[in-house]
């Protein structure tokens, strides 16, 4: 199947017109058409039903869409990835979750390129369900989250167990700042602590929590790894009073994919990790 059949519709599901998608893939609207009619020919059924609105998804359309992504992703990966560059023996696709990309993905890309320098390296962030999505679809090598979904031929390593502590501004200790470290965190946080369930300050990136907690003031929580620093300053202090929550983190990637490679490059990853530097120290801070 032509992947620009597979594109074509893709435009049309996400700006809802057969005239919104030509004028976004710079081609006639009698070119849309006749690309959507040769895309239901082969598929044997209807893909849209159009009105004076503009068109929408049948069933058979939103079913299609998953597929569509896939192709489209796929042959874009291709495309990006062949041939490799000179003197690049082969190639590393790897992401992480928005929490874990620094520094813990930027030091294991740093390290690679030092290590595996006939490697081409690629690095990609995101949601971790996407990630793993991507995993399985084969379009990423390997990838570190904090909830691994299980499927046939993955494989699922625990790479280090952290700890979510509470920590206070020895300046000033309020507001309670919700940090969101996912479904599982809120779940147990709120159990625990129902009177704070309810907030008035919440972020969903860690960083940006401590740079606020740091400049303004607050109470949160926090990994262990990021606190180090601040805590030898006495910027911070440990509630030890407050419950801790586990927070571990996963390295996820498929069995089938180049082994000799991915271990080595897990080796990298592994002696990045034992590395007991604070992560604070890989950031920019405003004092």
């Amino acid at each position: 199947m032509d992947i620009e059949l597979a594109r074509t519709f893709l435009t049309i599901a996400h700006s809802g017109s057969f005239v919104a998608a030509a004028t976004r893939l710079h081609v006639t609207q009698t070119a849309v058409t006749a690309r959507v009619q040769n895309l239901e020919a082969q598929l044997g059924c209807t893909l849209f039903i159009r009105n004076r609105g503009g068109a929408r998804l049948t069933d058979d359309g939103e079913r299609f869409v998953r597929y569509a992504s896939q192709l489209v992703q796929a042959w874009d990966a291709a495309r990006r990835d062949l041939p490799l560059p000179d003197g690049m023996g082969h190639s590393l696709t790897l992401g992480a979750e928005v929490s874990l990309s620094n520094p813990l993905l930027l030091q294991w890309a740093m390290q690679l390129r030092r290590s595996m320098p006939s490697h081409a390296i690629r690095v990609e962030v995101g949601e971790g369900a996407d990630l793993q999505s991507r995993l399985e679809r084969g379009l990423l090598d390997a990838a570190l989250v904090y909830r691994p979904q299980y499927w046939a031929g993955m494989q699922v390593e625990q790479l280090l167990e952290e700890k979510l502590i509470q920590i206070s501004s020895t300046r000033n200790p309020e507001p309670y700042v919700f940090v969101d470290w996912g479904p599982d965190f809120r779940k147990e946080h709120d159990a625990a602590l129902p009177e704070k369930a309810k907030n008035t300050l919440s972020f969903n990136l860690g960083p940006l929590a401590l740079q606020y907690l740091l400049q303004c003031g607050g109470t949160g929580y926090f990994r262990t790894r990021v606190t180090r620093r601040a805590l030898a300053e006495g910027r911070i202090r440990i509630n030890n009073a407050a419950p801790e929550f586990s927070y571990p983190v996963y390295l996820v990637y498929s069995r089938d994919r180049n082994p000799e490679v991915l271990q080595q490059a897990f080796e990298t990853l592994r002696r990045v990790v034992a590395d007991e530097a604070d992560w604070t120290e890989h950031w920019e801070f405003t004092p």
